[in-house]
This record gives structure tokens, sequence and C-alpha cells, in this order.
């Protein structure tokens, strides 16, 4: 057959088959005529008009036919060569025109302009007969680098930005039949292979710009493509060109794609086998060298994402050994220093690190930390340290944007803002592990505080996850105990709705919120549930705690009483723990308070006096004995001219109450029903407390010092408690708080049982209970031995009679 009777350029992707026809057919018909030359020129159009390929001939013959005939007969004017259509013209005329267009450079540039996907008007383009072209220039390039001459080192950069925007334009069937008809990416992998090998191209000044387009490539089809890998037996082979890449310094500009590739293999368990050392040479470049030109990744990958990626693995290896010694604080503070101003910026752009970039940078560091913890100090204290910053500003809701994007190609890590939040809850906790000198540790709160890590925390806290809120909850904890006054400040500036009662739940279905808003009254209850979140609502009732402990603080505390009281009984000992605590530090009589804390929830504090759990039944005791000097002052049982619930607590509920009536007749009896409200309420808190003495009694010999330290401190509070007196005389107390005072092993038990002996010394009836135990005579005795903070001599002299004291 002759060789010239036929070209078969077959699209398997596409199924068409194209041939030249046999001599004798079209071309002895019209042989050079103005038909022929409308339909080439139809064929080289940049546009598609009708994706069907079906196109009126004739209109388009008309249209263009005096533009093509001057074309066709002008020698001087270069013919314009265009992208193809689908179908406008002969097979043969199609057949012979690839052939001429494939070694055309303006040819390839107008199809790299006609098919960027950032074109705002976009016309379908012809796969079956681009792809083929593709192919045909990849065999040919390849064909050279192996001759050892590549004679146009360009020729296969426009082709490769083709194929590059087809790929972001394509839709998965299209996407699948280009990678079928092109076999990639193992085409792409071994043209890559072979051009890093070849040392005449890799000469040439283009090298650099075509292995961007080709790696570029690679990249873009896994990202859109995974399933490929499924399709290999082996993978190792594929990574050698890109290690080359790394190791070679006339190369070092395609290290970041390089790089990005390589941690593509390495989420499939691919060994790339980079040693750390290695790759923090080249981070070290990338951040500190502006001088040298990196080429980025495609769109969605950082600057740094790759050589971080692989970094961290290198990481992961070294789990069972020391730190190497080239990650030192220098290399990170350069590090975090880039980072930060890459987010301070006014675009705050993801073009140094992304998403993935920085979850492997947090991840890293926090490797780091954990096997030298004194290496946060210097990233956390020295001036000019960014590290703090950029920390606060991932862990609050500032760099959101960097989540609008995924990864499709990236399945091992789908970094999410939770994700980033809670690595920079971990880095931020280290300080607070440490013992760390007074100076030291002020600089690191100074720190936070001008960052707002407050601020940022209590975004977190209202975003957040249920299942991650644990470590901010105790982060924020650990920042009021330690700053206690800028702390309250942040909060009270951004937190103040936070600590108030959840609105959306008093209103009905249609009117509430959506999403309602996240307060501790509604909180709480969510995390009491399932006991994977128990340790976050011990942590938010411990929060809760720290604010009610600093008196002078403005914010408002609610939560429900039903609430409280689960809490008071739940099962999970720590729960209850932190429930008194929090209690304890809340005066039930400020008006703050009054309308949540009941004798309700007094009662069920009681309860807990005779918990199992020793480390419960200590703050019980604290919380019950703090709560019994609140009843005291609040209900004015100290001054019995003035009994009665503290008036002034109640003035606005009244102001409001009368505001409703006109009449003073209604208001008055408003005022009665109001009095006798207020006298039951007064009774039962009463009641509450006289039930106290008994569940006390058995405290006082507990074996935790603690505990009975608060137990006699508690008993004290109970002397000027209506009814309580005869009770604590029934239990023996003052004989109790006696043996104590004398013989406790534990100083801080002695001071508390002395404390309330005095107490019960200015008492008339257990004055004299007292001195008929020969308490005086006793006390002398113990305060020979007793450790000198034990002051007895202000009780002896109570305790003595007036005519032995002056003797």
């Amino acid at each position: 057959m002759n060789s010239h009777s036929g070209l078969s350029l077959e699209g398997k992707g596409f199924g068409r088959v194209y041939k030249r026809k046999p001599p004798g057919s079209d071309s002895v018909k019209k042989n050079k005529d103005e038909r022929q030359n409308g339909a080439m020129a139809a064929a080289m159009s940049p546009t598609v008009r009708n994706p069907t390929g079906k196109l009126d001939m004739i209109a388009t013959n008309r249209s263009l036919g005096s533009k093509i005939q001057a074309r066709s007969t002008s020698k001087h004017r270069s013919k314009e060569i265009r992208p193809p259509l689908v179908g406008r013209c002969s097979k043969k005329s199609q057949g012979t025109l690839r052939l001429q267009d494939v070694n055309n450079k303006e040819y390839w540039k107008n199809l790299a302009q006609q098919s960027d996907p950032s074109r705002q008007k976009r016309e379908m383009l012809d796969y079956s007969v681009i792809i083929p072209q593709i192919k045909s220039k990849i065999q040919a390039f390849k064909a050279q680098l192996k001759g050892g001459v590549v004679k146009e080192v360009q020729q296969i950069q426009q082709p490769m930005r083709v194929l590059h925007n087809l790929l972001l334009i394509a839709e998965v069937e299209k996407l699948n039949d280009v990678g079928r008809e092109l076999r990639l990416p193992r085409v792409l992998f071994g043209l890559i292979q072979d051009t890093v090998e070849s040392s005449d191209f890799i000469k040439h000044p283009q090298s650099i710009p075509v292995l961007q387009e080709m790696i570029t490539v690679v990249l873009i089809y896994w990202e859109k493509n995974c399933a490929w890998v499924e399709q290999e037996q082996s993978l190792e082979e594929f990574t050698e060109s890109f290690k080359t890449i790394l190791s070679q310094p006339n190369l070092s500009r395609l290290v970041p794609l390089a790089a990005c590739v390589l941690s593509l293999f390495t989420q499939h368990n691919v060994d790339v086998k980079v040693d750390v050392e290695h790759l923090t040479s080249l981070l070290k470049t990338l951040v500190l060298d502006p001088c040298e030109p990196h080429i980025s990744p495609p769109s969605g990958w950082g600057l740094c994402d790759g050589l971080l990626s692989l970094f961290l693995d290198a990481l992961n290896e070294h789990e069972n050994g020391p730190l190497p010694l080239d990650l030192n604080p220098v290399f990170f503070l350069n590090l975090c220093k880039k980072i930060g101003a890459s987010l301070r910026s006014a675009t705050s752009d993801s073009d140094f690190c992304s998403a993935d970039g920085l979850y492997s940078f947090l991840s890293a560091l926090l490797f780091a930390f954990c096997k030298d913890a004194y290496l946060c100090i210097p990233l956390f204290c020295d001036d000019g340290s960014e590290c703090v910053y950029a920390l606060g500003r991932l862990l609050g809701t500032y760099c959101l944007h960097l989540f609008a994007k995924g990864n499709p190609g990236r399945h091992r890590v789908d970094p999410s803002h939770n994700t980033l939040s809670t690595l920079s809850c971990h880095l931020l906790c280290f300080p607070f592990a440490l013992d760390l000198p007074p100076h030291t540790m002020s600089t690191v709160l100074q720190l936070y505080d001008s960052c707002g890590i407050v601020t940022s925390l209590l975004q977190v806290i209202q975003t957040l996850r249920l299942q991650l809120l644990e470590l901010p909850l105790s982060l924020l904890s650990r920042l009021l105990l330690c700053d206690s006054p800028r702390s309250i400040d942040h909060l009270t500036k951004a937190a103040s709705c936070f600590f108030l009662p959840s609105w959306d739940d008093q209103l009905p279905a249609s009117s509430r919120q959506s999403p309602p808003t996240r307060t501790a009254s509604s909180l709480l209850p969510e995390l009491l549930q399932l006991e994977i979140l128990w340790e976050a609502a011990v942590e938010l009732l411990t929060l809760l705690s720290g604010i009610a402990r600093c008196p002078s603080c403005p914010l408002q505390l609610y939560v429900e009483t039903s609430v409280l009281q689960h809490a008071l009984a739940h099962s999970y000992e720590q729960i209850r723990a932190a429930t008194c605590r929090f209690l304890g530090n809340l005066d039930p009589f400020r008006p703050l308070t009054q309308h949540t804390l009941k004798p309700d929830i007094f009662k069920a504090m009681i309860n807990c006096l005779n918990d199992s759990c020793m480390p419960v039944r200590q703050v019980a005791c604290r919380a019950v004995g703090n709560w019994l000097g609140y009843i005291v002052a609040g209900l004015h049982m100290d001054r019995p001219s003035e009994k009665g619930i503290h008036r002034e607590n109640w003035c606005i509920e009244k102001q409001q109450n009368k505001q409703t009536y006109s009449d003073i007749e209604a208001a008055s009896d408003l005022e009665t029903l109001r009095e006798q409200r207020m006298e039951e309420e007064e009774r039962r808190w009463t009641h509450e407390a006289r039930r106290t003495v008994a569940m006390l009694v058995t405290l006082i010999c507990d074996p935790d010092a603690l505990t009975r330290r608060y137990c006699c401190a508690a008993l004290g509070n109970l002397l000027n408690v209506d009814g309580a007196i005869s009770l604590l005389l029934e239990e023996n107390v003052p004989g109790l708080l006696l043996r104590t005072a004398c013989t406790d092993y534990h100083s801080a038990v002695r001071e508390a049982a002395i404390g309330s002996l005095y107490l019960y010394s200015q008492q008339d009836a257990m004055r004299q209970v007292l001195m008929s135990l020969d308490a005086s005579k006793k006390l002398v005795q113990a305060s020979q031995h007793a450790p000198p903070q034990c002051d007895y001599q202000r009780l002896i002299g109570q305790l003595t009679p007036p005519e032995k004291s002056t003797a």
C-alpha cells in the first residue's frame, strides 16, 4: 500500500478516526478552488459556534468569502493559524491542516489564549483534534531528548500550557478521556525524568519554564483525578526525577513544585527518602533568601506547602529519636516571622502558605515542643517573634478565607479552621506547663495580651465543635488565673453576652435566631450529656468559677437551676467537684445571681458533703461554709433588729412590680404577697442551713486535712444561723472543735478550729459549755507544743475567768 495514501490520527478517548482520502476523489473535483479555501479558514477559526458540529456552510462561506479570497491571493500577508473547531470542513482538509498546524508556533500561541480559563467569554474547543496534536508534540519532544538533540526547547512549552488550560476547564468525563488518550500522568513522569536527565537540555535558559509547565500539569491532573494511583503497581519509580530537582542547585527555582508532587506521593505511603537536614536547608533558603526567585505552585498550593509536608513526614520518622540539631529556635523564629508576616498583610493571601502548609507547620512545631518544651520560650518571648501573633490569628476567625477552597488531591489532611484552632491552642498551652521565672511568665502574658489571645479564645469557644472545646476552655481558664485583670478586661469587652441567659430558649420556635447564639447557659447542658464532652464541661465550670472568684468582675453569670442540680448529681466526680467549686465562689444574695441561686441549689450542694469522692467532699465543704456565711449576712441573722432578706437586693424587682399597678391598693396587696414570699424563702434557707450541722460533724475527722479545715470554718459560720445553736450543742460540736484545736496534726486545721472556737466563746451558751470542758487548760497545754502560726492566746484569754486573768 502506498505510504502516502493515508495517515491515521486516532483519538482513543474520543472515538474518531481521521484519514486522508485516496487521490482522485475530492481533490479532482475541487482542486484549489474557493470552496476549499473557505473550508480551511472555517477549520482554523478560534471559536466554536455550534458544539454539535453541524454548521450552515452556505452562511459561513457568504460571510467569510471575501476575506478568504483576499488571504489566498496575498503572498505578503502571514497566514493566521487558529485552533480547530468542530465539523467545519472535510476530513481531508482537517488532516492536512493538523499536520501543518502541529508545528506552527502561532497556532499553539492562539490555542493557549483561547483555552485560558481566565477568559470571560470562552467557547468549546474540539478536544478530538487538539489532544492528538498534543500527543504528537510529546512524542516528538521525547524522541529528540533521547536522540540528544533538542531543536527547539519551546516546542513543548506551549502545548503543555494548552494541556494545562484544558485540564483546568475540563469536566470529569472529558478529563478521563484526556487522561486515557495521553496516558496521564505516567507519560508526564517519563517526560520529566528524561528532561531532568538531559544535561544539554537543562543548560538551555528555557528549560526551567518548560519543566514548570510539565510539573504544574501533573499537579493539576492529580488533584482533579486521584484514581490513577490505584491503577499503578509501583509509585516509587516516579519520584526519582523530583528528588533530583531538590538536590540540583541549577533547578532550585523548581523546588516548591517538585516538593508538592513528592508530598502527594507520601500521602500514598511512598517513602520519598528525603532527610530532615536537607529539607531544613531548603526551607531556610526559601525563607531567608528573598533574592532567589522560586516558581509558585498552582492555585490552592502555597509556596512552602510541599516542603513543609515533607518536613513533617521526615520529623515523624524521628519520633523515637532526639530532635535534629538544625531545628533550633532561630530556624523556627525565622519561619514564624515569615508566616506571621503573610498573615499580617492586608490581603492575607495564601501564596506563601495555604491551610495545608499551616497544618504541616503547626504540627511540626508541636512535634518539636513535645521533644523540647523549653524550645517554646524564645518563640513566645523574643522581641520580633511573630509566633504568638500567628497563633492568635489562626486561633480566631481572622483567617477563614484560607479554608474557602478544598484540595481534592490531598486526602490525608483536610485542614479546617477547627483543626488549626486546636493546634494553635496546643502550642499556646506549653508555657503554662513549664516552671518559668516570674519575669519570663510576665513577658509571655504581656505578649498574649497584646495579641488578643483571650478574645480569639472566646471566638473559638463560641464557634468550635463541641468535641474540640476542652483545650480552648482550659487555656482561657489558665489565662484568667495567671493574668486576671487583663483577662477580665478582654472578656468584659468581648464576652458579656456569652455569660447571659440564652434568650433564644425563651422565645417561640418561629422567633428564634438561626443559628442560636452559644452562651455558657446553653453550652453547659450540652457538655453534660455525652461522656466524650465531660472534660469540656469541667473546663467550662472552672472558667465560670474563675470569673466568679473576681469580686470586681462586672460580668453577669447565669446558669439554669436545673442544669446546676444535674451537674451536682452527675456521675462524673470531676463535674460534681467543679460545680461545687463554681458555686462556692458565688454569693447567692448578690443582685447578679439572686434570681438563679435558690435554696434548692444549696440543698443539692449539701448532699455532696457525703460524696464518696474525697475531692468532691473537699470543695463541697468549702462551698457550704461560704454559703453559710452569705446566708447569715444576706438574712441579717447576725443583727436581730434587721432580720429578713436584704431589701436592697430586691429593690429593682419591687420597683418594676409597682409600676404594673396604678392604684395604691393593688400595690399594697403585691407588697404583702412579696413579704410572704420572702419569709417563705428565708425559712427555706434557714432550714437547709440547719441541716448541714449533722453532715458537717462527720467531716471533722475526715482523712483529708483540707476537708477538715473547711469543716471547722463552716461550723463557725453556723453559729449565727437561727436555731442552729441547739443543734450544735446536741452534736457536741464545741467539744469536737476543742479536740481538733488541740490534737490535729495539721497546723492549718488547728488554726481553723481555733478561729471557730473564738466565735463560739463570744456567745454565752457556747462559752459556758467550753468552760465546762476545761477548754482553757487544754488549750494552754496544746499551745506549748504548737507551731507558731497557731494563735491560742487570744482564745485562752477569752475563756479565762476575769479573776484568774487578773491573778
